[in-house]
């Protein structure tokens, strides 16, 4: 029976039934859905129970996908039916919704012109409303007006009866609203009364009520302002403004403020110049020390008095900017003035270069104070300063100082600052320089005299000394005085000797400094950096030319001009009996150095600072330029002189030259394996020469030097040849002495001078050449560039000349 049911099964696949949800679900996958189609087929091919082994058959599948493809065309079929109901009734719906819109936007459009309508009416409603507004108010205005003219009339009437219980009812009620009433009419009565003639009685009375009320007014702000009630101060100040202008209560609060009480005796107090910054102030190598300790402790109360009041004051006045002027006003001309003019005078006491200093801190330290009041706003705070009082603070700080910087005042302070301290640290140097030149006129016995007193002087200067050590500790006085002391002084012949017994005026005194120079530079960078902070922009160039004229005057004619000058005199005296000194020659050397300093930074710090004016700056180049020229001119001819000097000593010392040095006898050739005794004191001459000379110059300096004096020696050796007889040992003797030259100075190493030197040696060998082998000599040297005719003179110096016919020789070639 199971067989059966199993002989009834069909052997075809099923078909695969799916609708259109399988193709609608989120998991639906192409490729398993065919497979799905395989697998369906593969599972009835296997119930067939068929085992074999044949090649594939393909029908099931064939089946199993054809009846898929007549599933899908029913789908699809169906798919297009609903597509199409769909379509239908999106258009229906399409058309019902058009016209629902037109039926819409007809029924808006009759709205807004409804509300158009509505809208035009309810504006002229409102320009009606306005208009009766304006009228009512108008017609308030007057009667408040005829109110205040009824009770005006009555006020005048009773005063008239001199009666004022009305007003002074008005007056006592406690309100602000009633005591603002009260001021207006009180003002309107005393101008009324001024108009009337002939009731002097009611004029009297009312310009009583009024000085009353505001005294009255006045007391009330007072006692406001000592309890700290803001708000009855803003009430006060209101009355009185409208009363008189605001004018008593902005006296009133600044006459009267404690600020002014407080700081009096910081003001007026006496100042004591001790403590550090009292002696660093007149000491110019000292750094500028600030600001005086007093003058800065009243700088900050004030900027803390004013943040702080202004606070105030932009609560309470109805014009706080016209109060705070006024305030400023009264700190900056009264409190800051008093206290800076106290400082200057104490300080003009210890010198011009401590007055400087005082004055430019001072400016620092209250530019700076009203820098940081702008940035606070005072009375616009937390905003910027409003451009009214920006102008107010700004024109009392110029005031404060145009006493001290108008004009050419400033500048003439530093000129003389300068000139002082120039005039100190130069003192030593000029008092030497103008001894040396009153001793080079002074007899013999008249220097005895001098030297006698030499012993006294000493010990005055062991005094002076001690009295410097005493005064050390009280504030450079010493220095000051120094530094005081007049140029124009040291030229009098009766001050130079009452110095000369105090200042014992050394050699090392008056010889150039390069610390000297810096110093001087150092002081004059501090002044043009203290006018370009002090001097407006436009007098720049003005004052940098006024210190550069200065510069100029000092450091080039008094300081380097003198030593040079004496450098020059020193080498003029050099006489030709004993070997020159040339320890003058050392100055060059830090005059080249301060010249170097001075012209850097007139270049440098000075010229730039007139760019603005190009007259003034070319006229500043000029005068640099000038100035460079002529300090060049002088250390040339110093250089000059000195190869002068040097070559003429050598021409001395070969003019010591034997004459049988170059033609020794018999007995004397063993003396040939030795320099000359005038070839050894010239060598060390000259070494002791080129060695001074190498320490002052360097570079194309020394090598300028080197070469002048080396062409000068070798033309001065060539003369020397000229004028002795030469025989053969003697020969020997002159190879020896210019090798011995040579050698010195290719030790120079200077190729020109080297080379030069060749030719005097080839020279020198033509006297102890063979007379067969002269003419190749002459020939095969550097001698072939030189004509026989100018050989002629050294050759006929050979004792051989005639014998060996040299002559012939010579006038054959």
């Amino acid at each position: 029976m199971l067989n059966e049911q199993d002989g009834a099964r069909s052997i075809f696949p099923k078909a695969v039934s799916f609708n259109l949800s399988t193709f609608s679900s989120k998991d639906f996958i192409v490729k398993d859905f065919i497979e799905g189609l395989s697998s369906t087929s593969l599972a009835s091919h296997r119930r067939s129970g068929v085992q074999t082994t044949e090649a594939f058959d393909p029908k099931p599948y064939i089946r199993s996908f054809e009846a898929a493809l007549e599933r899908l065309k029913d789908l699809d079929e169906d798919l297009s039916g609903r597509e199409s109901d769909l379509k239908e009734g999106v258009r229906r719906a399409e058309q019902d919704h058009t016209r629902t819109i037109e039926r819409l936007g007809s029924k808006f459009n009759q709205t807004l012109q409804e509300f158009q309508r509505l809208d035009a009416s309810i504006s002229d409603g409102g320009g009606m409303a306005v208009r009766i507004g304006g009228e009512l108010e108008q017609l308030d205005k007057q009667r408040q007006r005829a109110s205040d003219a009824v009770f005006l009339i009555k006020c005048y009437s009773e005063f008239a009866r001199g009666d004022s219980s009305r007003l002074e009812a008005l007056r006592k009620t406690g309100k602000i609203e009633d005591s603002i009433r009260c001021a207006v009419v009180s003002r309107q009565l005393t101008m009324i009364a001024r108009r009337t003639e002939g009731n002097n009685q009611s004029r009297d009375l009312i310009e009583k009520f009024s000085e009353t009320l505001e005294k009255d007014l006045l007391r009330q702000f007072d006692r406001a302002y000592r309890k700290q009630q803001w708000d009855a101060m803003q009430g006060c100040a209101k009355v009185l403004y409208d009363f008189n202008g605001g004018a008593s209560v902005t006296q009133i609060f600044v006459n009267q403020h404690d600020f002014f009480i407080n700081m009096e005796k910081l003001v007026t107090g006496q100042i004591l110049p001790e403590g550090e910054i009292w002696e660093k102030l007149p000491d110019p190598d000292a750094d500028p020390p600030g600001v005086e300790p007093s003058l800065q402790k009243l700088i900050k109360e004030v900027k803390y008095v004013l943040e702080g009041e202004s606070t105030i004051i932009a609560r309470v006045f109805p014009q706080p900017e016209q109060v705070l002027g006024k305030f400023l006003q009264r700190v900056f001309q009264q409190s800051i003035q008093q206290r800076l003019e106290m400082v200057l005078q104490t300080t003009e006491k210890l010198s011009t270069l401590a007055y400087l200093r005082t004055l430019q801190a001072a400016r620092v330290c209250i530019g700076q104070l009203v820098d940081e009041l702008k940035a606070h706003g005072l009375t616009e705070h937390p905003s910027p300063l409003s451009s009214t009082t920006t102008v107010v603070i700004d024109q009392n700080l110029e005031e404060l100082f145009l006493p001290y910087l108008s004009g050419s005042v400033y500048i003439e302070r530093e000129k003389q600052s300068l000139d002082q301290l120039y005039a100190g640290v130069l003192l030593k140097f000029n008092l030497f320089h103008s001894r040396r030149k009153k001793m080079q006129n002074m007899t013999y016995f008249d220097r005895m005299k001098i030297s006698a007193a030499k012993v006294s002087a000493e010990a005055r200067e062991k005094a002076i000394e001690k009295v410097k050590e005493s005064e050390s500790t009280g504030g450079g006085a010493w220095s000051r005085v120094l530094g005081g002391v007049r140029r124009a002084d040291t030229d009098e012949g009766d001050t130079n000797n009452k110095l000369g017994g105090i200042l014992n005026a050394t050699e090392a005194d008056g010889q150039l400094s390069v610390d000297t120079a810096k110093r001087m530079l150092r002081w004059l960078a501090e002044a043009v950096g203290r006018s370009l902070e002090l001097s407006p922009t436009a007098d720049t160039p003005k004052d940098v030319t006024a210190l550069l004229t200065l510069l100029i005057e000092h450091m080039r004619k008094i300081y380097i001009e003198t030593a040079l000058d004496v450098c020059l005199e020193s080498a003029d005296q050099q006489g030709t009996k004993n070997e020159p000194d040339l320890a003058y020659f050392a100055e060059i050397k830090p005059a080249t150095t301060i010249m170097h300093l001075m012209f850097s930074f007139i270049n440098t710090a000075l010229i730039p600072l007139a760019s603005t004016s190009l007259t003034v700056r070319r006229e500043m180049m000029s005068l640099t330029n000038t100035s460079v020229a002529g300090l060049e001119a002088k250390i040339n001819n110093v250089v000059q002189k000195t190869i002068e000097v040097v070559l003429n000593w050598v021409t001395q010392l070969l003019g010591k030259q034997k004459k049988m040095d170059f033609k020794p006898k018999d007995d004397d050739v063993s003396l040939t394996t030795l320099q000359t005794p005038t070839c050894t004191s010239i060598i060390t001459f000259l070494e002791r020469v080129v060695a001074t000379i190498r320490q002052t110059l360097d570079g194309a300096n020394l090598t300028h030097f080197l070469t002048e004096l080396g062409t000068g020696f070798r033309n001065l050796l060539l003369e020397h040849l000229k004028k002795h007889q030469i025989n053969s040992a003697g020969g020997l003797m002159l190879i020896k002495d210019i090798s011995a030259y040579h050698t010195l100075v290719k030790s120079w190493g200077v190729k020109e001078v080297r080379e030069g030197f060749e030719l005097v040696h080839e020279i020198a060998n033509l006297f102890v050449v063979n007379p067969a082998a002269l003419r190749e000599r002459l020939k095969d040297s550097v001698l072939v560039k030189v004509r026989p005719a100018l050989l002629k003179v050294y050759l006929s110096k050979r004792d051989d000349y005639g014998s060996a016919g040299i002559e012939k020789l010579l006038s054959v070639d």
